[in-house]
């Protein structure tokens, strides 16, 4: 079924053998135990989304098995100084980046930036993308302007209140979220209110902790599904992923919360098994969205799905996990891939076409 895409994958995965001959992988990643001077909120920790020690190994020895010289770096500050005051060749190394140390919007776009000053080529979306599709209301704007279905969404500003003040969320359930946030920061079941029952003391203090602009979105119960994206200079997608908790496929009013993301307390399945006429439906949209938006090497797209099979894109990561109980360590791992290959593909489908290599 995926057997074109299949072969350019193990075309990427090959290719990343012969960049390792040529070219040093610098790994800058936050540290749970490593990175110092973080600046965080008083509720859910930004650090949720660290690298533990052993995630981080992990990548080190895939890296160190495909040939590669690996230099780590574990704070954005020492990676600058380096990159600064160092007489090496830069154009002959490779950025992975995984860092995002403090609160605000752009925390994840200062290394692909700075890439781009001095010309280092690193993995990922550039950083105007990876700023854009972590302002939900916008994207999520963008795509409604070009026929991609969203959930109803609100605007709430911390200076002036309601962006369209001619309209604010009535009648119904909504769920509120911090407009720039990623892995759940800031979300739990307090999160899902109703218009006349909570909503506006919760936009109230999700607006106060997270100091930041406030989305509230009409809540779909349903299915959760993650489609990963692996884009190199074509959008290759496989199969939904459906997030299932407690055994359950269908997450009904459920949603993936900071804790259940934290405890790893989630399973995935193969939502082609369960839907497949609508699981195509959805790689379809997921790659329409990469396109759309710009987005390089490894790109998430998020849904919620109604019991009728009616499809909402619910969420965009450029930065998308890759570690374990990732969704793409799960697609890997049903093709008959290892964690090896993975790190190989996210390295190469970044850099593939990329005229510097």
């Amino acid at each position: 079924m995926y057997t074109k895409n299949f072969k350019v994958l193990q075309t990427l995965i090959s290719r990343t053998r012969h960049l390792a001959a040529n070219y040093e992988i610098i790994l800058l990643a936050n540290n749970k135990k490593k990175t110092r001077n973080i600046r965080d909120y008083d509720g859910y920790s930004v650090t949720s989304e660290f690298f533990s020690d052993e995630e981080q190994s992990r990548i080190y020895n895939s890296l160190d098995h495909m040939g590669f010289h690996v230099r780590q770096f574990f704070n954005e500050e020492d990676f600058i100084n380096f990159v600064s005051t160092t007489q090496e060749d830069m154009s002959q190394k490779i950025v992975i980046n995984s860092a995002q140390k403090g609160t605000r919007i752009g925390r994840k776009s200062l290394i692909p930036a700075l890439c781009d000053l001095y010309h280092i080529p690193y993995i990922g979306s550039n950083p105007y993308i990876v700023s854009l599709c972590r302002d939900k209301y916008r994207s999520s704007s963008i795509l409604k302007q070009n026929g991609i279905q969203t959930p109803r969404s609100w605007l709430y500003q911390p200076r002036t209140g309601w962006f369209d003040r001619s309209s604010s969320p009535s009648q119904g359930r909504f769920i509120v979220k911090p407009n720039y946030e990623a892995s759940s920061i800031g979300i739990d079941a307090s999160n899902i209110c109703f218009a006349d029952n909570g909503l506006a003391q919760k936009v109230f203090e999700v607006c106060s902790s997270y100091r930041q602009e406030v989305l509230v979105e009409e809540f779909i119960p349903g299915y959760e599904v993650e489609v990963p994206v692996i884009f190199a200079g074509t959008p290759l997608t496989f199969f939904p992923v459906g997030i299932k908790l407690d055994g359950n496929r269908k997450m009904e009013d459920r949603i993936l919360d900071y804790h259940l993301r934290n405890v790893d307390g989630y399973e995935y399945f193969d939502f082609s098994e369960e839907q497949p006429q609508v699981a195509k439906k959805l790689t379809n949209i997921a790659e329409k969205i990469v396109r759309l938006l710009g987005i390089n090497g490894f790109g998430r797209i998020d849904f919620r799905i109604t019991e009728h099979g009616d499809i909402y894109t619910t969420d965009i990561a450029t930065n998308p996990h890759y570690t374990a109980k990732s969704s793409y360590e799960f697609l890997f791992y049903q093709l008959g891939l290892t964690y090896d290959d993975l790190i190989a593909c996210l390295i190469s489908s970044s850099t593939a076409g990329d005229a510097e290599l």
